[in-house]
């Protein structure tokens, strides 16, 4: 029974992320074409690598599908069209905080169609919320969480530049970030929350951009970024963090307004927090190596860094984790 339930998992997601490549390929690679045929130095291939696989790949196909589940509705058309628009629209937004240097102003005009586009990247990123941003006027509280990313944006840049941060400093900024956008990203779904609902899926995102940060620690060393663990020495400390985190997040998931609640979190387990679990003790096995019994991420290789979840080891060992059941309210609060 365990093994036919895992398959399902295994199934449901896989076809999510089928569904979404096939709308990429069909309905929004026509729509970017031109903007990056006739670019400038604002726009490009990693631009479109991130906008076709990632921004507005991986977060409809996983979150959005996984959110459709928990209201137990379908996702519409429009709100695949309108969702992978606003999803493709985010990376694009951190290039300019990150790399063209934009005032949090100069982005507010932006998104409110004040300042007329000047570069490539302006102007694909107004077609993308210009299309999209009337749909998104009907869900409660989306224009105050897309004011929220922003800010958070700021933030993040400002406290960068002040220099490097302690843990503390590190983990607000983490769940703020990651928090901010979650919120952002559930009312392309849900029409209303409850503050409950809010809470879950703030701690939700959070922990999702600590998620990110464990697999991206590679690019992260090569772009000077502090994260968690670009500035980690411990990956037991690490690992603790983690799943305290996660036991907060099943805890405030028995207050929420959602019946499929547990089943949403095992999926959930499957696509990240199973996969991190595995690139954490990946990145545990380093440390225990080394002479000094310090992680030293800047000492690594790049394929020391790099976990590869194709791998037939790690694929058996996401499978036993979820197996076993070693993600979920019960064990997890035993860690």
């Amino acid at each position: 029974m365990k093994f036919f339930k895992l398959l399902y998992k295994v199934f449901f997601v896989g076809s999510a992320v089928l569904h979404q490549k096939f709308f990429i390929k069909r309905h929004l690679i026509p729509q970017l074409k031109p903007f990056f045929e006739n670019s400038d130095h604002t726009l490009t291939a990693t631009d479109y690598k991130k906008i076709t696989r990632y921004y507005g790949l991986i977060v409809p196909a996983i979150l959005g599908e996984l959110i459709c589940f928990l209201r137990k509705e379908k996702m519409t058309f429009e709100e695949r069209k309108y969702s992978t628009y606003q999803c493709s629209l985010t990376g694009l937004v951190d290039d300019f905080f990150d790399i063209q240097e934009y005032t949090l102003d100069e982005v507010r005009q932006m998104v409110s169609f004040e300042k007329p586009p000047i570069n490539s990247s302006e102007k694909l990123s107004e077609f993308l919320h210009r299309e999209s941003v009337h749909f998104y006027n009907t869900r409660e509280g989306y224009l105050k969480s897309l004011d929220d990313v922003l800010c958070v944006q700021e933030d993040s840049r400002q406290q960068f530049h002040q220099g490097v941060l302690n843990k503390e400093q590190l983990l607000d900024l983490t769940i703020r970030k990651g928090g901010e956008s979650f919120l952002y990203f559930i009312r392309l779904y849900l029409k209303k929350v409850t503050p409950q609902d809010d809470d879950f899926f703030y701690l939700l995102g959070g922990i999702t951009q600590f998620s990110n940060d464990i697999f991206d620690l590679y690019e992260d060393l090569q772009e000077n970024v502090d994260t968690l663990l670009t500035t980690s020495t411990s990956i037991k400390e690490v690992k603790n963090l983690y799943y305290s985190l996660i036991r907060q997040l099943f805890e405030k998931s028995t207050d929420t307004s959602f019946q499929k609640i547990g089943s949403f979190l095992e999926f959930y387990s499957i696509g990240v927090f199973n996969r991190c679990v595995i690139c954490l003790d990946q990145y545990e096995s380093l440390q225990k190596s080394s002479p000094s019994g310090i992680f030293q991420p800047k000492l690594y290789s790049r394929s020391d860094l790099i976990c590869d979840m194709e791998k037939p080891s790690n694929l058996i060992r996401s499978f036993t984790i979820d197996i076993k059941k070693e993600i979920n309210y019960s064990s997890i609060s035993s860690k």
